[in-house]
């Protein structure tokens, strides 16, 4: 008899299963190292910061190195000829500095936890309209509620991403891959988001950098000049030349921060954010005013609000144990994650799909593995929430313009790294008539050798 393996639907390989027993030596996941969004934890979950950590690094390179030069080339002099208050200024401005950066840095900037499955799916029947689309997987176009806060109509936007209607002021990080509370911007300076949680350790980095940059340019420059009455100031000039360093890196940098500064000075006191300011959202629009709801009508109670509010809590749960399956597959969901591995020991009922590169096709085993009647769900390259159901042979490399690549499909027994980007296609289908299904091992290696 010919033997037949069931089409499974998209939802099924996401949907949450059984919690599992507990085993003894069973090892212990943590939240954070199962989190569906783009940032990276250090610490054991207690650090968190985006995946573009570079141009952080080349910040605090930057102001240590400044820094250093300061203290080593110019603070002696300057304490002898002027006065010991100085270099006890410097230092207070400068760890003042480095903690309003780390503050910054490593903490949650105000991450929206993303809906559960049943949540998703319960958000989603609400919003659904009627369509044409035979595919029940099928989300329509973003919808929206309207809430009154002072008297304003503020919108409420849905988030295809993470299935949830985003709170007043919310948005969406595209590179971080998260909704953040009253977001402001991401900022790749302090390698990070900017949000409700960590906005006034920002503001009040710029400000204190902004001080520290007049104050060392300051210095050095009185520096130079002191030197130079003993001579010319070429003379001057080659007796230090670490503080001509510092001048010219304080030069270049100053404009820009004190621009930066007052540009955040201007959103604190009118209680806006730069994603508003960006977007005109009280601006006037269609010869009409917008009001702007948060602002309290006084620039020095808005900056109380942000800079001596309360300390919010973190939303998400980072060193929390995952005790059941379902919080461990949190990565799988609603194929918009990257980087996710499968844990040890661990068993489910849903085939799990495995993803190869863009770079190396599996059109071959694809091929010889699944018959005419596959079918194949893709994501969709604007709203990556959106499953789309299409028919096998219009997969592959010369099918939509070659933006999708097929998946084989194997047993999550099997240890191995998926990656559910934009424009990915997870081939779900039975195999030809006239074949027997294969188990995981024979899928995993010929997926191996047609990547090769």
């Amino acid at each position: 008899m010919k033997s037949q393996l069931k089409t499974v639907d998209y939802s099924r390989v996401l949907t949450e299963s059984p919690s599992m027993p507990d085993k003894p030596g069973k090892p212990i996941v943590r939240k954070w190292q199962v989190f569906p969004g783009r940032n990276k934890f250090y610490c054991g979950g207690r650090i968190i910061m985006a995946r573009q950590r570079g141009i952080f690094f080349f910040t605090v390179c930057l102001i240590v190195g400044t820094c250093t030069l300061f203290f080593v080339f110019d603070c002696q002099y300057l304490t002898r000829e002027i006065s010991p208050a100085i270099p006890a200024v410097a230092a207070v401005l400068c760890l003042f500095v480095m903690s309003s950066l780390f503050r910054t840095s490593f903490s949650d900037p105000g991450i929206i936890p993303r809906a559960t499955q049943d949540e998703a799916a319960d958000t989603e029947k609400q919003i659904e309209v009627p369509n044409g689309s035979s595919s029940p997987t099928y989300r329509p176009p973003p919808r929206t509620k309207e809430i009154v806060i002072h008297g304003q109509t503020v919108k409420l936007k849905y988030c295809f991403t993470c299935k949830i209607f985003r709170p007043p002021r919310a948005s969406h990080c595209s590179l971080c891959d998260n909704c953040v509370e009253r977001f402001d911007h991401h900022c790749p300076w302090v390698g990070n988001c900017v949000g409700k949680r960590n906005y006034r350790y920002f503001y009040l980095f710029i400000l204190s950098l902004a001080l520290l940059c007049v104050f060392i340019f300051a210095c050095v420059i009185t520096h130079l000049v002191l030197l130079s009455r003993k001579g010319t100031f070429i003379d001057a000039v080659r007796q230090s030349p670490a503080s001509v360093v510092e001048g010219i890196v304080c030069f270049f940098s100053v404009w820009s921060i004190l621009g930066l500064a007052g540009f955040h000075t201007y959103l604190t006191t009118s209680n806006q954010t730069t994603n508003e300011d960006i977007k005109g959202s009280f601006s006037t629009k269609r010869g009409q005013d917008v009001i702007n709801p948060y602002n309290t009508g006084s620039f020095i109670s808005n900056c109380c609000s942000v800079v001596c509010g309360p300390d919010f809590p973190s939303l998400i749960d980072r060193r929390g144990i995952c005790k059941e399956e379902s919080q461990l597959n949190q990565r799988y969901h609603y194929g918009t994650v990257k980087g996710a591995q499968t844990k040890q020991n661990i068993v489910s009922s849903a085939p799990t799909p495995v993803v190869t590169s863009e770079q190396k096709s599996t059109q071959n085993v694809a091929a010889n593995t699944y018959g005419p009647k596959s079918s194949v769900h893709s994501t969709n390259g604007s709203y990556r929430g959106m499953i789309r159901e299409s028919s096998y042979q219009n997969a592959g490399p010369h099918g939509n313009n070659g933006n999708k690549v097929p998946v084989a499909v194997v047993s999550p027994q099997t240890r191995h790294e998926t990656e559910l980007c934009a424009k990915t296609t997870v081939l779900i289908s039975s195999p030809k008539d006239d074949q027997e299904p294969q188990d995981a091992g024979s899928q995993l290696s010929l997926l191996k050798q047609s990547a090769v």
